[in-house]
């Protein structure tokens, strides 16, 4: 028997309410900021604006939001249609086809000239996987002459950074996976296995548990690939004497939280030991000052004092950390913004935001890595997620 076809409203990750309210305050930026219209390619914009949920946006996929309250216009492939239609507030869907010669670029242009946007002023999210440069190319070509395209400087990036009620419950959910993950992950780790087994280990607790594949692939470097700041391919066997960097998202409904931390089999020498306590000391003092009002930059400050003061100056990073929170494929850096030194961007409560201290010694090929996601307050921050009270080492 066929299933019964989907008739009810869209299954969406928020009330309609709250869509429509972001909704409403995008348009109002965009007439502040002098635009007509918007073409937004972030497939997190298009979730957290609609409901939209697909990896779809790795082709061409543009939603136009004017200025005005018109219904918002989807034009996506044939594959999408009935995800947007029932995961997301729009109810205009326009579908481009695949062809040797398709420019979906020219079907935007139809519609943008049906919406009376010829020689309008429109922003374009560009800080997006969801617009390569060969779309790019071809949407500048396409509308040369026919509208204005200016950059859109981060605009729903910006109004996503500080997160509602309904936002930080996601986040919430994520962060309750990812403790539980990070104690799976520390009872797998033992000579003899796979560092890709920590990985499995993680993944099963997460999925089992409700939440999402993660947006990009984990960190489990062992061994002299610990001092890497990137995951690498091909498993390797973890030794009698080693180390494991853990960095890794946890997603839930697309919220991300993130961990990192060092396990040490066999035995951690005096260097390491002193490695940890200097990272885990500059992250306390960087949790600490996460109140309203403190810059990204000065967060950075106090990480960079903290290392170059303990003699890792040369081992440091020039970023230590992020905002998290909703992304998709390939990344769980809800970027920007960054932490570094003189970012301006203060925090705010409702904000989400991850901080690492990761000091990957090329002299001695040591490791020593230290993170946690917070939520900033009126007050001091809420740790989101765990850390053990100190190093792993399991002998």
């Amino acid at each position: 028997m066929a299933p019964a076809p989907f008739t009810g409203p869209p299954n969406l990750p928020f009330s309609r309410e709250e869509h429509l309210s972001r909704q409403a305050r995008l348009r109002a930026e965009l007439r502040a900021k002098g635009f007509d219209a918007m073409l937004v390619f972030a497939q997190e914009s298009h979730f957290w604006l609609t409901g939209y949920d697909t990896g779809g946006f790795v082709f061409f996929q543009c939603a136009i939001v004017t200025a005005d309250d018109r219904p918002i216009v989807l034009l996506t492939r044939r594959p999408d249609l009935l995800q947007a239609r029932q995961t997301s507030t729009i109810e205009d869907i326009r579908i481009w086809w695949d062809a040797e010669d398709a420019n979906p670029a020219r079907d935007l242009r139809v519609i943008l000239d049906e919406l009376g946007l010829g020689g309008g002023r429109l922003a374009v999210e560009l800080n997006t996987h969801g617009l390569t440069g060969w779309n790019l190319w071809r949407l500048q070509k396409t509308l040369d002459g026919f509208c204005t395209l200016d950059n859109d400087d981060h605009m729903i990036r910006k109004l996503r950074l500080v997160k509602s009620p309904a936002e930080i419950a996601y986040v919430r959910k994520a962060a309750a996976l990812l403790d539980r993950s990070l104690e799976a992950v520390i009872a797998t780790a033992k000579p003899g296995v796979m560092d890709a087994s920590l990985n499995a280990a993680y993944l099963k607790v997460v999925l089992e548990g409700g939440g999402d594949m993660p947006p990009n692939a984990p960190l489990f470097n062992s061994g002299p690939r610990a001092v890497y700041g990137r995951g690498v391919s091909m498993p390797r066997i973890l030794e009698p004497v080693d180390q494991i960097l853990v960095e890794y998202p946890v997603a839930y409904r697309r919220y991300n939280v993130k961990t990192e931390w060092m396990i040490i089999l066999g035995h951690a020498t005096d260097r390491q030991r002193y490695m940890y306590e200097a990272a885990r000391e500059t992250l306390r003092r960087m949790t600490e000052i996460a109140r309203p009002g403190t810059t990204l930059g000065e967060i950075f400050d106090v990480h960079a004092d903290g290392l170059d003061k303990a003699g890792f100056r040369a081992h440091r990073y020039g970023a230590t950390g992020y905002s998290v929170g909703c992304t998709f494929a390939p990344t769980s850096m809800d970027v920007p913004p960054m932490i570094y030194s003189g970012n301006p961007t203060p925090c705010q409560p409702g904000m989400t935001l991850f901080y690492h201290v990761m000091i990957g010694d090329s002299d001695t090929g040591y490791a020593m890595g230290v993170g946690h996601t917070l939520l900033v307050t009126e007050g001091a921050p809420e740790v989101l997620t765990g850390l053990p009270d100190d190093l792993t080492v399991i002998t």
